[in-house]
């Protein structure tokens, strides 16, 4: 039976992305204890009410609602709570929905990434997904946390890597720039799944053996060498794809250009969700188009197909998604905060209430 009211992390009251634009995302949430939980009967045919075990905390979290029109365009209103990716357990299904139908079955343990702004975002104890929005967990090999790890930062990594198609050619080589965070950790391990030669990464002197310890075969160490770009055209790199997870400094693209080998391809994850971010990507865009160079924006297209794909890998022990931090439920502002500055290596998950015995 789902409970009327639930534990969420919503806006405070009268904040729209409007209002947000200029405050920090974890200033303007708070934890309510009673929060109306959403009713099954309120479901569409392919909708399942998800109890949320697991939840992981992504950049555009608070990237798009502090960028007031461009938090408005995705939908995002006072009634709209935080968070995308999450595992959980199936609770209800639509109920014109027979068993026999249903590609989910209540009680079932699930993961996915809701593809837009929610009024019940995962960051409660309740989410509504659609099946094209949910994966089933495998029944071994994939802990709650782990599943909950993937969705938007392995989907947009899955995305940035596409150009290399189901295997790399030989002598294939790539760089990603920020190899330690939630989408570059899983970009250096497809490359490598992929049969990249060689995976070029950029890294803190902190995360560096970590980075290398993923698959990356040289890692730069921009605290010691703050001029990446420069540093890998002095080593004469050059490579068939960047992936740039950083999305730093601004130049980035125009420092790099030159490394790229004639059919390469620059896929941009990291960007700021203003103006100014988007005009600098449709600049790069011209400037690759007149040098005939590829250049592409990488985002998750919430694909449940791609989702249980990478969780067989992770079940058969080839990608092993990064937990840096896992928090409590009460520590949500805390840990944005943390994901902000930037000192969270891999993904922050959140564990939102507890596993069934027997799972993780």
């Amino acid at each position: 039976m789902v409970p009327a009211t639930m534990r969420a992390w919503r806006y405070a009251d009268g904040t729209t992305a409007k209002t947000l634009a200029g405050k920090l995302l974890e200033d303007s949430i708070v934890l309510d204890t009673a929060a109306p939980a959403p009713d099954k009967q309120s479901l569409a045919k392919d909708q399942f009410l998800v109890q949320v075990i697991s939840a992981a905390l992504n950049p555009a979290d608070y990237k798009l609602p502090e960028s007031d029109w461009f938090g408005r365009m995705f939908g995002l209103g006072k009634d709209s709570q935080p968070g995308m990716d999450f595992s959980g357990r199936v609770v209800a299904r639509h109920p014109s929905l027979s068993p026999s139908a249903s590609p989910f079955e209540e009680g079932q343990l699930v993961f996915g990434s809701l593809a837009k702004a929610s009024r019940y975002g995962t960051l409660g104890e309740f989410v509504v997904a659609s099946t094209a929005e949910l994966a089933a967990l495998p029944a071994a090999g994939v802990s709650l946390d782990q599943a909950a790890a993937l969705g938007t930062s392995a989907g947009t990594a899955w995305t940035a890597l596409a150009s290399l198609g189901a295997a790399a050619k030989p002598d294939t080589h790539v760089f990603v720039h920020g190899g330690s965070g939630g989408v570059g950790s899983y970009a250096v391990q497809f490359a490598k799944l992929l049969g990249a030669a060689s995976v070029t990464a950029s890294a803190s002197t902190a995360n560096a053996a970590a980075v290398r310890a993923l698959g990356a075969d040289h890692v730069v160490d921009y605290k010691t060498t703050p001029d990446v770009a420069g540093e890998l055209a002095l080593q004469k790199r050059t490579f068939d794809l960047v992936v740039d997870c950083a999305g730093a400094p601004a130049d980035f693209y125009e420092r790099t250009a030159s490394l790229l080998r004639p059919d390469g391809t620059y896929m941009q994850v990291a960007a700021a969700p203003t103006a100014g971010g988007i005009g600098k990507i449709v600049a790069n865009m011209a400037k690759a188009a007149i040098a005939r160079r590829r250049f592409g924006f990488a985002a998750d297209k919430g694909n449940a197909e791609v989702y249980a794909r990478l969780a067989g890998w992770v079940a058969e022990g080839k990608l092993a998604p990064v937990i840096g931090h896992t928090v409590a439920f009460e520590d949500v502002p805390a840990a944005y905060k943390m994901l902000r500055e930037g000192r969270a290596r891999g993904k922050i998950v959140v564990r939102v209430s507890e596993p069934p015995a027997g799972r993780t």
